[in-house]
């Protein structure tokens, strides 16, 4: 049952996961989707086509691994009742979830060192919205993502943990340290509203049950008493020449897999902080003008925009809006031909912006929203937030500043 119920998860939710294998398993987790969603709800579940985690459908696919294992496992205790030792389908299990939990790991981890996870938040489409303004997720990325120390760091350990556990000699140490890592990967999911809750779950609980084994020996030293005799868990039963093929086949997987993601958190890096026009930035309105009277701060309809952020990058571009009670708008963009083409929802015809560079330096935008015509004048606005990642000497507070905390 353990070998059912853990393959299944593991498939699903781990393998399921690599960028390679993720259409191959795809059918298995909308099957088991179904299994799931008869059993609770007495229909079946639409799959989220979009990718994102913590679904209806992923839930029910969690529920059917479970259905499916327990089936599973009670049919091959029937058909093969004649066999009393399943210590090989335990070492086999180990590998299985060993590797899956090097690759993931060493992608998750990668994709902080070389900031990317994270790091789109220093574009202008984020650096508006006003902080309580923003949804629990967007919070942490906003923390994690303003300083690239701290995310190369905690991508570090996943990385460290992952190349650990990959070695006959360092995988305990590996295991635990993965424990640390992913137990802070999983709070912060479930505490921020983010929705990799079960995938971080998963990878959690494949590395408290990698280490299981080895709890007590650990509790040992931690009280210092006498060791137990360790049990074997490396190498896989079987021929050495065997051995050695399967932990190659494993390694040339996790490198190739790694490499991949690697490359492609590189060339994500290169996109995001790559503006493709002057536009990129955030603007503060200088004057605004609805139906050629100067607008209010009390103005309505349409309120005006007393700050604006373009986002004109390789992997996004978009349209921040901001009134002047710092409420925020997000517009998808096109740029074509001295105009933005705006849409507030993906299935609405564009609204076309014209835009002018004035010769000193400022940028006019005019056009008709909501049956008005606009025309808004701004400069750009530099942020505050210091760029240096640390600072250990603190300039002294000014004493004639009211405290705020």
């Amino acid at each position: 049952m353990l070998f059912t119920i853990g393959g299944s998860v593991l498939v699903v939710f781990v393998y399921g996961n690599f960028v390679a294998l993720n259409g191959l398993f795809q059918p298995f987790r909308a099957a088991l989707a179904q299994i799931g969603s008869v059993l609770m709800r007495g229909r079946g579940v639409a799959m989220d086509t979009t990718n994102s985690g913590d679904s209806l459908g992923d839930w029910c696919a969690l529920v059917g691994c479970l259905v499916f294992g327990i089936v599973a496992a009670a049919l091959w205790s029937v058909l093969d009742r004649r066999k009393t030792d399943y210590r090989s389908l335990g070492r086999a299990l180990f590998e299985v979830a060993r590797i899956g939990l090097v690759v993931e790991l060493l992608a998750y981890g990668l994709a902080k060192a070389i900031p990317i996870q994270m790091g789109y938040m220093t574009q202008p489409a984020h650096q508006l919205p006003l902080v309580g303004d923003l949804g629990l997720k967007d919070t942490l990325w906003t923390f994690m993502g303003a300083s690239d120390a701290y995310s190369i760091a905690t991508g570090l350990a996943e990385i460290t943990a992952g190349l650990l556990l990959l070695w006959k000699r360092t995988w305990l140490a590996g295991g635990l340290l993965a424990i640390v890592a992913m137990a802070q990967v999983f709070l912060l999911n479930l505490c921020y509203d983010v929705p990799v809750k079960i995938l971080s779950g998963v990878l959690l609980a494949t590395a408290i049950a990698l280490t299981a084994p080895c709890w007590p020996n650990i509790l040992r030293v931690l009280t210092n008493t006498t060791p137990l005799p360790p049990k074997q868990l490396w190498p896989a039963p079987g021929t050495r020449r065997l051995r050695l093929g399967a932990s190659s086949l494993g390694l040339v997987a996790v490198v190739a897999h790694s490499a991949l993601m690697a490359t492609l958190a590189i060339i994500a890096v290169i996109d995001i902080h790559s503006p493709r026009s002057p536009l990129d930035g955030e603007w503060q309105a200088i004057s605004f003008t609805i139906d050629g009277t100067p607008a209010t701060i009390t103005a309505q309809d349409p309120p005006p925009w007393a700050n604006v952020a373009i986002t004109d990058r390789p992997d996004s571009q978009s349209l921040i809006t901001q009134t002047p009670s710092g409420a925020t708008t997000s517009w998808a963009l096109d740029l074509k031909d001295q105009t933005l083409l705006i849409r507030r929802h993906l299935s609405d015809s564009p609204t076309p912006i014209r835009y002018h560079w004035n010769p000193d330096h400022t940028l006019t935008l005019s056009g008709t929203l909501a049956n008005h015509q606009i025309e808004g004048r701004y400069q750009r606005r530099p942020m505050d937030r210091p760029t240096s990642p640390f600072r250990l000497v603190q300039p002294a507070p000014d004493p004639d500043l009211p405290k705020t905390s």
